[in-house]
């Protein structure tokens, strides 16, 4: 696994814990993620140009499910 989406991973893993711990709420854990899901989409949509395809991007509500 890439560098950069094994930290993304870890970030992501963190959050949802303090969510579902209640050291965070919705919204600051909402906050808090959307840098790294704006990472995952922009490679998404890079690699999907890239072989010519439709990017799968992925939201808030579907990366903490």
């Amino acid at each position: 696994m890439e560098k950069q989406a094994q930290e993304n991973r870890e970030i992501i893993n963190r959050i949802k814990m303090d969510l579902a711990l209640g050291n965070i709420s919705y919204e600051q854990a909402k906050i808090q993620a959307e840098p790294v899901i704006k990472r995952i989409n922009n490679k998404a949509r890079e690699l999907a140009k890239k072989y010519n395809q439709r990017p799968r991007l992925v939201s808030f509500g579907s990366m903490f499910r």
